[in-house]
């Protein structure tokens, strides 16, 4: 008898990009359903097995395959693969303190990828303005006729050759490479303090992804994901119209603010983590600490932006901001400003015996270009104090010999 015995919605998008993925299990077999939640996402789906065969063909040239597609009466069948992802196996090999080996597997993997991905200049279409919306593009970028943007490395299954998943976010006009090689390092390295030492920077660089790419690539995202909604408006955003008393909600595109909970610095996960609507860019909250919670993560909303740290105490105490990191961004005083989308203030320690945290944000949706002059601003600054402290110990330095040197004459 068939069972479904897993079911994931993508219901927070657009009803023609609305699916349900179900594991189905029947005698003994089990493969993925794909199904369409809306007459207006029959075509999204059905689009898959194309996918599938054009992916397939160009594929052949690197050990990769896309995962079988067929089309069911109201669905997409997909073979289910029990075998650990891409991400799961260099989290292993990293755990483990193998960092050359996942280096290099991680490399010929992007390499792979590169060689698929860089057959001719890239363009601009007015497709692309459609899903990416209107982004100024760099030179020097390299496409090729079909893309699969999300070659992330959860989504690539350890069979051999490699089996490539959820190929949903396909297209057929020009797509920069040096754009799917972004989203591999950065939803992998940059998602997870432990991946950290394998340095995004420097992957970047090896595969010649300027940071004025970046930033080209971050409003890609950006619009990308806008693309996906469209006019949906995510359950999160209508908490002010549900909830009575509540007088006015910002409908910008912060999204929530989330905030995890770890035993050990870096190892957060969202399983430990709580999320708190942004009202009128402000957050005020106490929350419960986990007993054995000894660091915490804040995620301001999901795009860059200005956050005042009006308040951040463990029970009455103000938190320590020693050691905290804040990736793409800076913290000066009482205010941080993160230029990255999917910002967050990572590893505040929780002090021994706390209980509950208390938050007090104001946080702002900012340019990602100012807040890139901030922070380089910050850096500089930095650079300048270590400047002028070497010049005032040489100055001291010179200044007590001078005194040695005239002791010594006056002798």
């Amino acid at each position: 008898m068939k069972e479904i015995i897993f079911s994931k919605y993508s219901n927070e998008r657009s009803r023609s990009f609305a699916i349900r993925t179900d594991i189905v299990e029947e005698d003994g077999k089990r493969w993925l359903e794909k199904k369409w939640l809306y007459p207006e996402g029959k075509e999204h789906v059905l689009r898959m097995k194309k996918w599938n065969q054009k992916l397939d063909q160009m594929y052949g040239e690197v050990p990769f395959l896309s995962n079988k597609c067929e089309i069911g009466e109201d669905c997409a069948y997909f073979e289910y693969l029990e075998q650990e992802n891409l991400a799961e196996y260099l989290d292993d090999l990293l755990g483990k303190g193998e960092k050359e080996k996942a280096e290099k597997i991680f490399t010929e993997y992007l390499e792979n990828v590169q060689k698929l991905h860089s057959k001719k200049p890239f363009t601009i279409t007015e497709e692309f303005k459609n899903v990416f919306g209107d982004v100024p593009m760099p030179g020097g970028l390299t496409c090729t006729d079909v893309t699969n943007i999300d070659m992330i490395c959860d989504n690539v299954v350890m069979t051999r050759p490699y089996t490539l998943l959820d190929y949903e976010w396909t297209f057929e006009f020009p797509v920069p490479c040096e754009f799917v090689l972004y989203r591999i390092i950065h939803y992998y390295i940059q998602t997870h303090k432990v991946r950290e030492v394998l340095n995004a920077a420097g992957f970047y660089e090896k595969f010649g992804i300027s940071e004025v790419m970046r930033t080209s690539f971050s409003r890609m995202e950006s619009g990308f994901q806008v693309y996906i909604t469209g006019t949906h408006v995510p359950m999160r955003e209508m908490y002010a119209t549900m909830t009575p008393g509540v007088e006015y909600l910002s409908l910008s595109n912060l999204g929530p603010l989330q905030v995890y909970f770890a035993e050990q610095r870096g190892m957060y996960s969202e399983a430990s983590s709580v999320k708190r609507p942004i009202m009128a860019g402000k957050v005020k909250c106490t929350l419960n600490l986990p007993k054995s919670c000894r660091f915490i993560r804040i995620d301001p909303g999901d795009h860059p932006c200005t956050v005042h740290l009006a308040a951040i105490r463990f029970d009455r105490m103000p938190a320590s901001m020693d050691g905290v990191l804040t990736p793409d961004g800076t913290i000066c005083g009482s205010w941080a400003f993160l230029s990255r989308f999917d910002p967050c203030i990572v590893d505040i320690e929780v002090p021994e015996g706390a209980k509950n945290l208390t938050l007090n944000l104001e946080i702002d949706e900012a340019k990602e270009d100012m807040l890139n002059e901030i922070r380089a601003l910050e850096v500089r600054s930095h650079s300048l104090k270590g400047v002028l402290g070497e010049r005032a110990r040489e100055a001291v330095d010179r200044l007590k010999n001078g005194r040695e040197s005239s002791a010594k004459k006056g002798k």
